[in-house]
């Protein structure tokens, strides 16, 4: 499955912070491992603010598991119909890596009458993007929505 019920609590912080900052451009560059064998590295630009890049890496799935594109088959539909327009599945994915999306901070949705988006948006990301792990029993594809 590429999406998990538990989150990520690194990966939530990084987008917690931020999304709430996204007008101080900071530099970013984090590789990391959790649970066990799934590597994570998100990057971001001071050149723009609004643009993460998350890759991942999966374990080795069994040997029934159906690739389509790198991923399990229905990973690419579920991840599209979990993320929207926020993600952008980059093909081929960064070396060493199974799924690079690039996120797009921008796209989230503003509160109405205001530019800043709403702390609701900002929980609903960062929830959603926390929970897009991998793991390699070769279960078919879920997506849930929140």
């Amino acid at each position: 499955m590429i999406l998990l019920q538990s989150h990520s609590r690194y990966l939530l912080q990084i987008l917690s912070t931020r999304a709430q900052n996204l007008d101080k451009g900071v530099e970013l560059d984090c590789l990391w491992v959790e649970f066990g064998d799934i590597r994570f590295h998100i990057q971001a630009s001071t050149r723009n603010s609004n643009i993460l890049l998350l890759s991942m890496s999966l374990p080795i799935p069994p040997p029934e598991t159906v690739f389509f594109g790198g991923l399990p088959l229905g990973a690419i539909e579920a991840i599209k119909a979990r993320y929207g327009v926020v993600a952008q599945i980059l093909d081929p994915p960064r070396d060493g890596f199974n799924l690079t999306l690039k996120l797009n901070l921008s796209k989230l949705p503003p509160d109405e009458g205001s530019a800043s988006f709403s702390l609701r948006s900002q929980t609903s990301f960062v929830g959603k993007y926390c929970s897009c792990k991998g793991s390699g029993n070769g279960g078919p594809i879920k997506s849930s929505s929140e």
